[in-house]
């Protein structure tokens, strides 16, 4: 059985303009940084852009979102319609608009909230509000 989940590292065409967004935009606190990678403090697991380097992917193309990947990173927040209000006025539109979660449990009710957006590269970053407020 592994553990809990410690490192998540994205591969970046664009340092600059990636470590802007997820240091301003989600306002993330940078751990350490050079010119070909930023590691960003995000709680127990470490966030990381790395520049893309030659063991990154073989070939990246201008797929964004689920075409690109079938990954995405989530955030819990405390008040989804303020960030994802946040997010669309500092020009990161909400792709999903806010919506409740979605059960795995057929039938059950949603337990909170998510909206997702995407970042410069066309990654998808999610946001979660947890539980669901009556």
């Amino acid at each position: 059985m592994v553990g809990p989940l410690s490192w998540v590292l994205i591969y970046v065409a664009d340092i600059p303009r990636m470590r802007q967004f997820y240091e301003h935009v989600l306002g993330l606190p940078v751990r350490r940084a050079t010119d070909k990678v930023v590691v960003f403090r995000t709680g127990s697991c470490t966030l990381e852009l790395m520049g893309n380097l030659d063991n990154g992917p073989a070939q990246m193309d201008d797929a964004q979102g689920w075409a690109r990947n079938k990954v995405l990173i989530s955030f819990v927040v405390a008040d989804i319609h303020a960030e994802a209000a946040r997010m669309e006025a500092a020009g990161y539109p909400c792709i999903t608009g806010v919506k409740p979660t979605v059960s795995s449990i057929p039938g059950a009710p949603p337990r909170g909230f998510i909206a997702q957006f995407m970042d410069p590269e066309g990654n998808i970053i999610e946001f979660g509000q947890m539980p669901l407020e009556n």
